[in-house]
């Protein structure tokens, strides 16, 4: 487990987040102080409205701390603490913050040359955090009242992934293609007159899907609506959640999902295919007390991913069919 993967408080996490908020405001101060004296009076005039919506956009918020303080109320220390699910999306929203908005900053701050704040994609990402936030407390009160009254369900099992229908063409579509594909499908935004909020939604399952940036994908929205899971009326609000295809393991913050396949591009020792890989030890003491064992456990996991492989290549039906064959496929693993 990395280092911004491991488990902690979640109001230690809010704490961390609201820490790199204040030193994303003094950095984007430094930019003010900087540029300000290059504008005349009408440049500073025009900017004077974009600058404070940045300015308050730098912080978690009052409704994040109200959701905070009620939850605590509620349930004491469990809900401060919070569940695995919580700390997975706040930190990677911790992650989103001191990459995707403090580096830009810092860049723009201490730059030998003058360089422009990105206004707009600060604007839209610190706006992400703050809503993924919120929406991870207001999740959490939710799981932990639903526990309380014995309706609590429990997550699918590994390798039960049902993707959205949409995102299993997407998947077809790129499989098939051998150029460099391009993201030209088209969806409808959540608010369509706020260019600040990145969130659109499925054709198919109408999922909201937080259409975060990841300075290291720069295919990273296609990424997102194909590894999505169909939105079902459990889940609440028409969130969605995402699945890698590697290790079927599921997410319920775009951020985190994203910064999970680019480490699986990279290639690192964080990825999930260097965890597979490093996981089996050949002269661990399994291995040596029933060799035979552990070889057909290795044979059988062989055999099911070739005839997983052969039946993906056998499909040639989008939509609909695909998904159903998809099913069929995942009943068999």
């Amino acid at each position: 487990m990395t280092d911004w993967e491991k488990s902690y408080y979640a109001s230690f996490t809010l704490w961390d987040i609201d820490r790199e908020f204040q030193s994303c405001h003094d950095a984007y101060e430094q930019c003010l102080a900087r540029d300000r004296r290059k504008r005349t009076i009408w440049e500073r005039f025009s900017c004077k409205n974009q600058g404070d919506q940045l300015t308050k956009a730098l912080s978690l918020g009052r409704q994040v701390e109200d959701a905070m303080e009620t939850g605590q109320d509620r349930f004491g220390v469990t809900f401060e603490r919070g569940d695995s699910t919580c700390q997975e999306i706040l930190a990677a929203q911790l992650h989103r913050t001191q990459h995707e908005i403090k580096v830009p900053l810092l860049d723009c701050a201490y730059s030998a040359i003058p360089v422009s704040v990105p206004y707009d994609d600060l604007l839209t990402a610190a706006k992400g955090v703050r809503r993924a936030c919120l929406s991870a407390l207001r999740d959490l009160h939710e799981r932990l009242q639903n526990l309380n009254t014995g309706s609590f369900l429990l997550p699918p099992p590994r390798f039960s992934v049902k993707f959205c229908p949409f995102a299993l063409q997407l998947q077809q579509e790129s499989s098939c293609s051998r150029k460099s594909f391009t993201p030209s499908f088209h969806t409808k935004k959540v608010r369509p007159h706020d260019r600040h909020d990145e969130r659109e939604i499925c054709p198919h399952c109408s999922a909201h899907i937080s259409v975060s940036a990841h300075s290291g994908l720069p295919a990273a929205r296609r990424q997102l609506f194909q590894a999505h899971i169909e939105c079902t009326s459990r889940q609440g609000r028409n969130q969605s959640a995402f699945a890698c295809t590697s290790c079927y393991k599921t997410f319920e913050d775009s951020y985190g999902f994203l910064e999970h396949v680019f480490q699986k591009q990279l290639g690192s020792e964080r990825s999930c295919l260097k965890r597979w890989s490093s996981a089996i030890n050949l002269h661990s003491p399994f291995m040596e007390s029933n060799p035979a064992l552990v070889e057909r456990c290795l044979k059988n996991c062989l055999n099911r991913e070739t005839m997983r492989t052969r039946d993906t290549r056998k499909i040639k039906v989008p939509g609909m069919a695909t998904g159903t064959r998809h099913d069929s496929m995942m009943s068999r693993l």
